[in-house]
């Protein structure tokens, strides 16, 4: 690793809003803006037909597990670069896979999304109109988006499948069942204040809380259980 890549690496922390170029899983040229998810790690890949030692960051939607591969970006000492970037202040749109929206999991549904059409690389911005959506897992591994306010279907498409999307504002992510919500009481009687992570925001069929939003994050509700529980 150069010295000027480890002074980079060594004055970013976890939850930076950063650019970072390198290569995917799959050996190709991607930049990725977003979050900080983890600590940078050294790691050795194939690069070139050959075995070479980089540095592996993880960029994605704040609230997204680094474990998923599609964050990963590896930088190797010649070739790429991460740096801060300047966050706006407003939502701004995302072409990726529907595996990264925040509450998206492999065999349910827990999101509310502005929908702006197929994403993908030949898709250089959203479509009209935009949608306001939720996501429906239909089994076998197939999704649903469909309009929130009329039902009908607007997209069948897999995990890997590329969209464009938008977080819902406040207000705009499934309706908040009544306050005797017994999750949302159980926080209540901990005296956890649910204000610091945001709003609820609860699974369109089951009404459980699956996290809270922010303008700035998703908060999955097992992080804030994890924060919860008494240190050992």
């Amino acid at each position: 690793m150069t010295t000027d890549l480890k002074d980079t690496l060594a004055g970013l922390k976890v939850g930076d809003y950063v650019t970072a170029t390198g290569v995917d899983t799959r050996g190709h040229a991607v930049t990725r803006t977003g979050t900080l998810l983890a600590p940078p790690k050294e790691v050795t890949a194939t690069r070139n037909g050959a075995r070479a030692k980089g540095v592996r960051v993880c960029v994605g939607a704040a609230g997204v597990a680094p474990s998923e591969r599609s964050t990963w970006t590896t930088i190797y000492p010649d070739a790429g670069l991460v740096e801060l970037a300047e966050e706006s202040k407003e939502f701004a749109w995302t072409n990726s896979e529907l595996r990264i929206i925040p509450g998206i999991r492999a065999n349910n549904s827990d999101a509310r999304i502005y929908f702006g059409g197929k994403g993908g690389k030949r898709s250089s911005e959203p479509h009209e109109p935009v949608i306001l959506a939720g996501v429906t897992y239909t089994g076998e591994g197939k999704y649903e988006v469909y309009d929130a306010d009329t039902g009908d279907v607007l997209l069948t498409c897999t995990l890997q499948s590329q969209i464009w999307w938008l977080p819902a504002p406040v207000g705009k992510e499934p309706q908040a069942v009544a306050p005797e919500d017994q999750e949302h009481n159980e926080h209540q009687e901990q005296g956890q204040d649910v204000t610091e992570y945001g709003k609820p925001v609860y699974h369109v069929e089951t009404r459980k809380i699956v996290g809270y939003l922010r303008p700035d994050r998703f908060t999955p509700i097992e992080d804030v259980r994890a924060q919860d529980e008494p240190e050992s």
